[in-house]
């Protein structure tokens, strides 16, 4: 009897955490889950895969959005439910007489089994939102890791009278929405847990660093002082660095989440610029003419032992880490255009991964399959993305708007 008792509490209680967080999962019965796809391998195959949309009219723009994003990837092969051939499928059942609610079951076909089943609780209003979370779930059950599907991308618009608005999109250029528009540069970056957006402004004839809260929309001055001033990146655990002319030549500096502890890391007579953090926190990539051309060096996050990166071409410039620290993607010189290269962290193992047009602004993903970067193939500068492989070049903002200088998020909670 009592055992029925604790039993029947035991259901209880896994039906409020069901109705009161809104999803649950049930993982696959095995101690370790299926990988059916491996993001590591030089050859990644295409995961054949189906998804079936019920319900609400609407279930077919979250069916549409779920393949858009998958697609991207490169790693999935879709077949039509009706066809043989699918190892996975995803059903999405969608109601939406109060709120949007889909149920998600993903089965693997050729076992025969459900891996997940999840339910989605939101406002209709989110509709885009819930779909890139329902596609970070399949991603998620073919790979074994997280998706990037509800990262954010910040960029800058060229609007009239050479006014520089800072906007916030979707990864995949939707969703996109005005921030800031008061005497911007042209870059901007995220603080290393993504609550904050680091940009620089010039406000009554100075050029100061700011932080954007992105949960109250708060702007705040970061660093402030004579001279030019200009943000570089952060680390994960809240360092900030940037450029500033404050004594004179630029050089490099960094200073905490809270604009205190400023420390002074470069002293040369050329002109260091752009500083990076790589993503464990103990380099800064950053740009220098202390060679004679503008090239990409690293120093220690205290200053020490500067080196050298690239030595093909005269200008290269804008680096960016990848989420391992094991590349640096830039951007060069060559024949008179500017074109998106990868270096290894060591200096060794050049790629260049565009060809025509003007190239520049690169920004890895945060699960480092892809890089954001901005272009004038188009005649009007826009913000694109491809693979790492230099694979899948697509635009993502509209034609006719002026967008430049990409910098992806990393996961953000919210």
């Amino acid at each position: 009897m009592k055992s029925r008792v604790r039993n029947k509490a035991r259901h209880l209680f896994l039906f409020f955490l069901v109705f009161v967080m809104g999803s649950c999962i049930w993982p696959p019965s095995s101690v370790e889950a299926k990988i059916y796809i491996d993001v590591s391998s030089p050859g990644i195959r295409q995961l054949p895969v189906s998804i079936i949309s019920k319900g609400h009219v609407d279930a077919k723009k979250i069916e549409w959005v779920i393949k858009g994003d998958l697609e991207t990837t490169g790693m999935f092969e879709f077949v039509d439910p009706d066809v043989p051939g699918a190892e996975i499928i995803a059903i999405l059942e969608v109601d939406m007489s109060d709120g949007l609610k889909v149920l998600l079951s993903i089965r693997d076909l050729i076992e025969n089994k459900e891996v997940l089943k999840k339910r989605f609780d939101a406002s209709k209003a989110i509709i885009r939102t819930m779909a890139h979370s329902i596609s970070n779930d399949i991603y998620k059950v073919a790979t074994g890791k997280k998706g990037i599907f509800r990262t954010k991308i910040s960029y800058m618009v060229k609007a009239a009278k050479n006014r520089k608005e800072l906007r916030l999109m979707d990864w995949d250029g939707y969703r996109s929405r005005k921030l800031v528009s008061r005497g911007l540069t042209t870059t901007s970056n995220w603080s290393g847990d993504g609550r904050f957006l680091l940009y620089s402004s010039e406000r009554n004839r100075n050029w100061n660093i700011y932080q954007l809260n992105r949960e109250n929309g708060r702007e705040s001055i970061l660093f402030k002082s004579k001279g030019l001033n200009l943000i570089g990146g952060s680390s994960r655990d809240g360092l900030i660095s940037f450029s500033s002319s404050k004594d004179g030549s630029s050089e490099i500096y960094t200073i905490n989440i809270y604009g205190k502890k400023l420390k002074k890391l470069t002293k040369s007579f050329g002109i260091d610029v752009s500083p990076v953090f790589s993503p464990e926190g103990d380099k800064i990539a950053f740009v220098s003419d202390r060679g004679g051309t503008p090239q990409i060096y690293t120093i220690d996050s205290d200053g020490r032992h500067p080196k050298r990166i690239t030595y093909e071409g005269s200008y290269n410039t804008q680096p960016s880490w990848s989420p391992e620290s094991d590349w640096i993607a830039y951007a060069g010189r060559k024949n008179g255009k500017m074109q998106i290269f990868m270096v290894k962290s060591d200096g060794l193992g050049l790629r260049q991964l565009t060809e025509s047009s003007n190239n520049e602004s690169p920004s890895f993903s945060p699960d480092g399959l892809f890089i954001a970067f901005d272009s004038d193939r188009d005649g009007n500068r826009g913000i694109y993305i491809m693979k790492v492989s230099g694979e899948g070049q697509r635009r993502i903002t509209p034609k006719h708007l002026k967008a430049i200088a990409p910098s992806w998020s990393p996961y953000l909670k919210k």
